[in-house]
């Protein structure tokens, strides 16, 4: 059986600021670049995506949102471990497939930057746990 979870943004937090993750601000952001598609392979524009921190210390860096080909930029604070979460309309949803992007983890260094990153966006999925959810892959017309 599948559990998945509908999650909104208004929900959660960043962390209190300690010693240790103002010294990780004060580092150069790694910049985080990649694409989301859907599972055939088309592009998934206007979706959010946000890096999701390992680490009570590591500060949380605004989001992104894709374009037209899908294409995101991020810039996160380093040295961290990431992964990410995907949002449509202030609605994020997390799965158990092991493709859903909250189960992609990366690790960045300061200064580092790291293209390539291929999201999913699982759009069945999606439908089939929030009313919130596009009838189809959003795409630019």
């Amino acid at each position: 059986m599948a559990v998945a979870a509908a999650l909104s943004f208004g929900c959660a937090s960043a962390p209190k600021t300690t010693a240790t993750s103002r010294r990780i601000a004060a580092n150069p952001p790694a910049l985080v670049e990649g694409r989301v598609r859907d599972l055939d392979e088309r592009p998934a524009a206007g979706i959010g995506v946000r890096g999701i921190p390992h680490g009570a210390d590591i500060p949380w860096s605004p989001a992104a949102t894709t374009a037209c080909d899908g294409s995101f930029r991020l810039l996160l604070a380093a040295p961290g471990g990431y992964s990410f979460l995907l949002s449509w309309k202030g609605v994020s949803v997390v799965t158990e497939d092991p493709r859903d992007p909250a189960l992609v983890e990366i690790s960045v260094s300061p200064g580092q930057t790291r293209s390539g990153v291929e999201l999913v966006f699982l759009t069945d999925a999606w439908r089939r746990i929030s009313p919130a959810a596009p009838e189809d892959t959003p795409s630019c017309p």
